[in-house]
């Protein structure tokens, strides 16, 4: 019987509990490897995020615009503000439909509309040649990027035809000329 019992408890010695410093300092290497490897991937995911936000967003604004312009069947203007703010007024009488601020889940995003601030829609929902409220031309498109430099950052357009549709695409020249995340401007 007290073999028996020896033989359970692995030769009269208890059994270990915790850790070893070695094996504390491998769970740490391995750890710090890891998020070396991570940390990277994880910023441009980050970034790569922010611009979906900011363009997603956007494009909603956009479409709020010109899908109000024919509602109610009169010139709506969507206007971009500072950093990734936007506005969606109704032109006469002067009516804020919706309004964005960009530090709404895009705080880092950075928006070029060519100097062109806003793009207003007529009643049948394509875009003015002229904007009413100052005459400027419309904004046809608009580019967001991120302020921050990480690789693998993909910056994204916003392209406003003729008619008014919206589009989302990618400007990246190195896209093969089928494939359907590619401008065509």
């Amino acid at each position: 019987m007290l073999i028996a019992r020896i033989a359970r408890t692995g030769g009269g010695r208890r059994g270990q509990r915790g850790v070893t410093l070695i094996e504390l300092m491998l769970a740490l290497l391995v750890l710090a490897v890891l998020l070396t490897l991570g940390v990277p991937s994880f910023q441009a995911w980050l970034q790569n995020s922010q611009i979906r936000t900011a363009t997603d967003a956007m494009m909603n604004g956009l479409q709020i615009a010109r899908t109000e312009a024919v509602r109610r069947n009169t010139i709506v203007y969507f206007a971009l503000e500072s950093g990734s703010n936007w506005t969606v007024m109704q032109f006469n009488p002067k009516q804020v439909l919706q309004e964005r601020r960009g530090d709404e889940g895009s705080q880092t995003a950075v928006i070029d509309s060519g100097g062109r601030t806003m793009v207003s829609f007529s009643p049948i929902g394509a875009p003015m040649s002229t904007n009413p409220e100052d005459g400027s031309l419309p904004i046809a498109t608009i580019d967001v990027k991120s302020a921050v430099t990480v690789e693998a950052v993909r910056p994204l357009r916003i392209v406003i035809s003729p008619s008014g549709a919206v589009r989302m695409c990618d400007p990246d020249p190195n896209l093969p000329a089928g494939d359907p995340r590619r401008c065509m401007i």
